[in-house]
């Protein structure tokens, strides 16, 4: 590759880099309060109806004699579908921390055991 060539590649990705973030097509626009409260409170529904769709928590549903918990949640009013969905996000993510807990401890005993095994 010439020089020519070189300097002309160089050009053409620094103007390229230069220019790409301005191209993509982007759209703003003013939407009304009401529509920005409906959306949520649509998201915050749907929130608990995934919840509600699990199936360890129909198993529990069911073994607490509640009926009909879908039928429950669609008369719930905003306010109170707010504080259940803000309720679910807060639940912890993954395995019961009593087990967190075990697997460290055991961990570490394990690490402590090869660490006087080397002695």
């Amino acid at each position: 590759m010439n020089a020519f060539s070189r300097a002309f590649l160089c050009r053409l990705l620094a103007v390229l880099l230069v220019a790409a973030p301005y191209a993509a097509q982007t759209q703003a626009a003013m939407i009304a309060s009401q529509q920005a409260i409906a959306a949520s409170t649509q998201s915050e529904r749907d929130t608990v109806g995934r919840f509600l769709a699990r199936a360890e928590v129909q198993k529990q549903l069911a073994a607490l004699g509640a009926t009909n918990a879908a039928g429950r949640v669609a008369q719930l009013t905003d306010d109170e579908v707010r504080s259940l969905a803000g309720k679910i996000d807060a639940l912890p993510a993954g395995a019961d921390s009593g087990v967190t807990f075990l697997l460290i401890v055991a961990l570490i005993l394990l690490i402590l055991v090869l660490v006087d095994w080397r002695k």
